[in-house]
């Protein structure tokens, strides 16, 4: 065996450890379905079911309405619907089936595997394990293999489009061609990859004797692309109008995004205890080791893309309207890292306090050791927890769905549902979602999208808008008659010529 398979064969069996409380936790979620308030999987299966039976891409029956905007998009990106439509056909577009969570489960093995050989070749073997048993547990934890998502994948593309930048050496026209695939699909599975175009523009300026004239290429065929998709379909940017604009509210989401950030950052290091007052001892002791680590590390990254990429990311990042803690994905091993290579740094400096000898393979099983003691007790935390409800757990939800998909088959049906592209895959009816405004103005939208059914419940999903629902039909009770209650839900027929006189 030469050296590089040797390599690589010792980078496998790195991978394959740091991936045991992933796995874990992925087999004790197998029998899960997707939680309740997940919905993004169920457009992009409509999206790829459109592409199977050979209907246009947003053909799906999904009601988009500009009063419900972040519910989801019109239209998703492509790249993940392109991905599951052999899925689709394998299963014969099953509801429900084990093949798109085995899908989901290769999808974060293969970014546990491109973050891990980007940490070893710029790191440590060990560290770079002992940082894969908190990364795959946190992404877990989110039940990423329990509904198909993008973000993985996305995630996964950038690291690898790391490891291929941040080779040692000049660019070359090979390493061109992969890194303008790998970008564009990063682009075509999460519009976050945006940040992928500047970052190498500046990369480009920065190590311009290393990139010379070549970045162009990639720059250039990305904006082409994103070009002629914009032509296509303007819907692709339905959040652009959400972005701030004037001074102030730019000031206002950047000073919201500092407020809520590094409290979603200090998920990446889990909460393995069952006490809160514990737990932020915990994240204290975290952050004093990962500043160290970061003090150590950043110095080592200042000439790499990874270290571009981080700042443009995080720019934008810190000014989207739009929060949420799996936007930080591409980010985490980097931030897990810091903890780990602070444990290890910490581990020598106790050694020379107290005159002991410690190697540095000595510190970084030792901080193997520790990250292994904390996702041992997190997994545990996690498989003790209640199983978080699905919704078709919910009372009624699966006669619900029978009736619908019924009514569908006799006549048009086109409802009002709190969780509406999940219901539209399960039963083929078109369905708009809950939003919250005057009841008057309601009512035009229902008219507008041609509503003819709502149904009233919402699983303790969103009250505040299942409210202004109800209210709704409360209030224009003439135009509303009860057809039945099933469980949770009442399903009411909606009667567009008695909204107004």
């Amino acid at each position: 065996m030469d050296r590089d398979d040797q390599h690589g064969s010792s980078h496998l069996v790195s991978t394959a450890v740091g991936a045991v409380p992933f796995l874990l936790l992925a087999a004790w979620h197998w029998p899960y379905g997707p939680r309740a308030d997940f919905g993004d999987y169920a457009q992009y299966l409509l999206h790829a079911e459109a592409l199977l039976d050979g209907r246009p891409y947003a053909d799906i029956g999904y009601i988009y309405s500009q009063w419900a905007p972040f519910i989801g998009p019109p239209v998703q990106p492509p790249g993940l619907p392109i991905a599951l439509v052999p899925l689709l056909a394998l299963t014969h577009a099953a509801r429900e089936s084990g093949v798109y969570k085995g899908f989901m489960a290769l999808c974060v093995l293969t970014f546990l595997a491109a973050a891990g050989a980007y940490l070893a070749r710029f790191g440590s073997r060990v560290l770079a394990t002992a940082t894969l048993f908190l990364v795959g547990l946190w992404i877990e934890m989110g039940f990423a293999t329990t509904a198909v998502q993008p973000d993985v994948v996305f995630a996964s593309l950038v690291w690898l489009m790391f490891l291929v930048i941040d080779r040692p050496g000049e660019w070359r026209w090979r390493q061109v061609v992969l890194i303008t695939a790998l970008g564009l699909t990063a682009l075509t599975f999460r519009l976050a990859a945006l940040p992928l175009l500047p970052a190498v523009a500046l990369y480009a300026v920065i190590e311009r004797r290393k990139v010379g004239q070549l970045a162009a290429a990639p720059i250039l065929l990305w904006s082409l692309c994103g070009t002629l998709a914009l032509a296509s379909r303007p819907s692709a940017l339905t959040y652009a109008r959400f972005l701030p604009r004037d001074p102030r509210q730019l000031v206002g989401a950047f000073v919201e995004n500092v407020r809520l950030y590094p409290r979603l950052v200090l998920n990446l290091f889990l909460y393995p205890l069952p006490w809160n007052t514990a737990n932020d001892v915990y994240h204290l002791v975290v952050c004093v080791f990962a500043l160290v680590g970061a003090a150590v590390w950043l110095p080592r990254l200042r000439h790499s893309f990874l270290f571009v990429f981080t700042g443009v990311y995080l720019s934008m990042l810190f000014v989207l309207p739009i929060r949420h803690e799996r936007y930080l994905m591409p980010l985490a091993p980097m931030g897990v890292f810091f903890f780990i290579v602070g444990i290890a740094t910490g581990g020598r400096w106790l050694a020379r306090l107290t005159r002991r000898g410690l190697s540095d393979v000595g510190a970084a099983r030792a901080a193997l050791g520790i990250a292994g003691a904390i996702a041992t007790v997190a997994l545990l935390h996690q498989v003790l927890a209640p199983r978080p409800a699905a919704l078709l757990d919910a009372p009624g939800a699966r006669e619900l769905f029978e009736r619908l998909a019924a009514a569908r088959d006799s006549g048009t049906v086109r409802a009002v549902f709190i969780n509406p592209r999940v219901l539209t895959w399960h039963t083929g009816v078109p369905a708009m979602g809950f939003f919250s405004a005057p009841p008057d103005s309601t009512i035009a939208e229902f008219r507008a999208k041609r509503i003819t059914h709502v149904v009233l419940g919402d699983f303790d999903l969103d009250p505040w808008r299942a409210q202004s629902i109800a209210s709704t039909v409360t209030t224009h009770s003439r135009t509303f008659h009860r057809l039945y209650t099933t469980g949770v839900f009442t399903v009411y027929a909606f009667d567009s010529t008695q909204a107004f006189p």
